[in-house]
């Protein structure tokens, strides 16, 4: 039973803390190498198993209602919220005293750029969608300027992800918008291009979080792991084997390949869905620190769980038309 347990748990744990640099010093770390055993082949084949799978059915269209039916797509109720949600996360970060996030810090004479770039999104927001979207592109651009390209990695994809998407959709909600910038949408492929960009994005954001913070410096995450225990749930369960360096493999891999499958289209909705679960745990382990990070992600899932699908293969849909008319 306790092996059923883990392997039920294991869905729904992969990157449980994404962002380690906000709570450990990146220059303050111990070197090591991850444990190439057996258990460490095990991990590789139960995460490529589970990728596999989800691909094989929704390629195979065994569960089509659930990959393939766009909801929600006459309304832009989810869309609105991820600009209520942004205007509020930077709104946030400036009353905080953050930029963009805890481990990114401007310097003194700097400080003030990020706080007028913050503002201005979320007062801009209130009449046009898509300039506000172009500030996110801007302060994007600013932070890989003003700050280490080395800690901004971790967040652009995310930030050109939401900017961009949020240029595209203005048009569509926002008076404003709809006047000044609907050719422009339109041209670049309006909402259904908005969607392929948050994917893609949030995708490289996983996958370079998987490679940067884990899988390239599993020391970074060992620390992390010895600050926060409780995390390895493997080890609450009673398995000691599974190391924390176990777990920080297991975490990086399937950081890294779910990313790699949300970027390149495969099983979208499930790849979503788990993500969406993962990140409601997170919160409720981590706690109200960790919600504000986190609130532009909760906002992306919500719309791509809506709309970014994968479509039944044509072969298969003449298949099932065929059926139903004998």
């Amino acid at each position: 039973m306790k092996y059923i347990s883990l392997l039920f748990i294991s869905l729904f744990s992969l990157p449980s803390w994404a962002h380690v640099r906000w709570f450990v010093n990146s220059t303050q770390y111990t070197d090591v190498s991850l444990p190439v055993d057996a258990l460490f082949y095990s991990i590789l084949v139960a995460v490529l198993g589970f990728c596999l799978f989800a691909y094989v059915v929704t390629r195979q269209g065994l569960i089509g209602s659930v990959t393939s039916n766009p909801v929600m797509t006459d309304s832009f109720f989810f869309w609105r919220l991820l600009t209520v949600v942004m205007a509020l996360f930077f709104i946030l970060n400036v009353v905080l005293g953050e930029f963009i996030a805890p481990n990114l810090q401007l310097d003194t004479g700097r400080e003030m750029i990020g706080v007028c770039l913050q503002v201005a999104v979320a007062t801009v927001m209130v009449f046009s969608v898509t300039i506000s979207g172009f500030m996110i592109l801007l302060i994007a651009m600013a932070s890989s300027i003003l700050l280490p390209f080395s800690a901004v990695i971790d967040y652009l994809p995310e930030l050109i992800g939401i900017g961009g998407a949020l240029v595209l959709i203005g048009p569509y909600i926002t008076p404003f918008d709809k006047k000044m910038f609907s050719y422009l949408a339109q041209q670049i492929g309006g909402r259904e291009a908005a969607v392929i960009l948050l994917r893609f994005m949030l995708g490289l954001q996983l996958l370079i979080l998987g490679l940067h913070n884990k899988l390239m410096l599993p020391g970074l995450s060992l620390t992390f792991l010895e600050m926060y225990p409780y995390y390895n749930f493997f080890q609450l369960l009673g398995w000691e084997a599974f190391s924390h360096l176990h777990f920080v493999w297991f975490v990086g891999l399937s950081e890294s390949l779910l990313g790699l499958m949300l970027m390149l289209g495969f099983a979208n909705r499930l790849v979503m869905g788990l993500l969406a679960t993962i990140f409601v745990i997170t919160t409720y382990v981590a706690g109200p620190a960790d919600v504000l990070g986190h609130l532009p992600i909760f906002a992306i899932a919500f719309i791509l769980l809506c709309e970014s699908v994968n479509k039944v293969p044509s072969a298969i849909a003449v298949k099932t038309i065929g059926l139903g008319d004998t």
